[in-house]
């Protein structure tokens, strides 16, 4: 039987721009809701308590979620579908929440709808966008791929706060997020469009063709068991490691807020400090490609703890703004670092589960269960200030159990013991 050979670099471009407008437009909203709880605080009868389940809720939804879509995405062949939906679940999401402005009365149960649409469509890119630049660049080229991607991810981070912000200063807040809205749902359009090209079965098919040992090829897939020791101890690091990520950044715009007393002020800070991510993404997918994950994982981790610590000791505006800079440079770097290792180390039919694995329930569920803690703590009036700092705790952790992964070689080995003809 013969193949028809395809191409792979025909397609390359394209498909890290459009996995790239998406992970913008996705990442974006990833501050939404942090930014719109500094509004939301202040409608009748909506708690910062209220604001910090709802968190919970759309963190929880999407981190439960991810594993089941990834699995569905191995399975259905229909990747650039599957990210629209996401991201117009996402602008959808945008819409209700504006709502909360005009129907006050009604605010909790349009925040809540808001939320699991939010939540439901975060499910979706990150596990299928990693795919497809894991597909579409192959195994030794994809982490730097990610790191580029993961580059316009940290500029939607960084750009959304202060679009909000001012969108809603100059437009009135139902408008300043309808504006939002409409941007969100041409960006699924566009992405929709733009990644229609791809199709997994067309890159199997080319590796079948070039594949020199092709009279000797593997009779039986490998079994993703094989790789189950690994996953489980990156995931519980991820998890650790998320409940300090995501519990702090969840709450950080409403620290700043109370601190500096403005939301212009706390969103430019946020603005500027995720542009850092902006270099920081290739810049550590970079070091994932040349010293490997674990090592990558290591100086992340290192360098977050330690100026996470460094921003709660001091409440001056540039100090605050130039340490929390170099922390998002650090922290924020997961999509090239994380799931770039797991591309060196599992075999890529199951990527898409195991991205979805170690982000969306590493990632997410352990987010939620650091934003639950916060909100714990400000249930029983403790102050957030003492909140964030009780989360460092998590961060000292997972950095010492970082000496538990294999070590970059390891994985390889791994993975070409995998490939061996008549291994099965």
């Amino acid at each position: 039987m013969g193949y028809k050979y395809y191409n792979r670099t025909n397609y390359q471009f394209r498909s890290l721009v459009f996995t790239s407008l998406a992970h913008f437009t996705n990442d974006g909203n990833f501050l939404l809701f942090p930014t719109l709880i500094t509004y939301y605080k202040f409608i009748p009868g909506v708690s910062i308590t209220f604001l910090g389940i709802m968190a919970i809720v759309y963190n929880l939804l999407s981190g439960l979620l991810g594993t089941p879509i990834g699995r569905l995405a191995d399975k259905i062949n229909r990747d650039s579908f599957l990210i629209f939906i996401g991201i117009a679940s996402e602008g959808i999401s945008v819409l209700i929440f504006a709502l909360a402005f005009l129907y006050m009365n009604y605010a909790s149960y349009i925040i809540f709808l808001g939320s699991v649409l939010l939540g439901f469509g975060q499910a979706f890119y990150h596990p299928i966008g990693a795919s497809i630049l894991s597909f579409t660049y192959g195994k030794e080229k994809a982490p730097g791929a990610m790191g580029i991607n993961g580059s316009f991810g940290s500029l939607g981070r960084a750009a959304l706060p202060s679009i909000i912000v001012y969108s809603m200063a100059f437009l009135n807040n139902f408008n300043g997020l309808l504006l939002i809205f409409a941007y969100t749902m041409a960006s699924a359009f566009i992405i929709l469009s733009g990644l229609s090209f791809f199709n997994r079965s067309k890159y199997s098919e080319a590796e079948t063709y070039n594949d020199k040992f092709n009279d000797n090829k593997i009779k039986s897939a490998p079994s993703i068991k094989l790789y189950y020791r690994f996953l489980l101890v990156l995931v519980a690091l991820v998890f650790i490691r998320s409940m300090f990520l995501t519990g702090t950044v969840t709450f950080v715009p409403d620290y700043l807020d109370d601190i500096f007393k403005s939301k212009t002020l706390m969103g430019d800070i946020l603005t500027l400090s995720f542009l850092s991510a902006v270099f920081g993404q290739p810049y550590f997918g970079s070091m994932v490609k040349k010293y490997g994950g674990k090592f990558t994982i290591l100086i992340t981790s290192l360098i977050s703890t330690v100026f996470f610590a460094l921003f709660l000791i001091y409440d001056n505006i540039i100090y605050i703004t130039l340490v929390y800079l170099v922390y998002v440079f650090a922290a924020f770097s997961g999509f090239p670092v994380l799931l770039g290792y797991v591309g060196q180390v599992i075999p890529r039919e199951f990527s898409t589960q195991s991205n979805a694995l170690v982000w969306s329930f590493g990632n997410i569920v352990g987010g939620s269960a650091g934003i639950a803690l916060i909100t714990g703590f400000n249930a029983l009036k403790y102050p957030l200030h003492f909140s964030l700092s009780i989360m460092l705790i998590f961060a000292v952790v997972s950095l010492v159990m970082v000496p538990l992964l294999p070590s970059k070689n390891k994985g390889e080995k791994v993975v070409k013991k995998d490939k061996e003809p008549g291994k099965v």
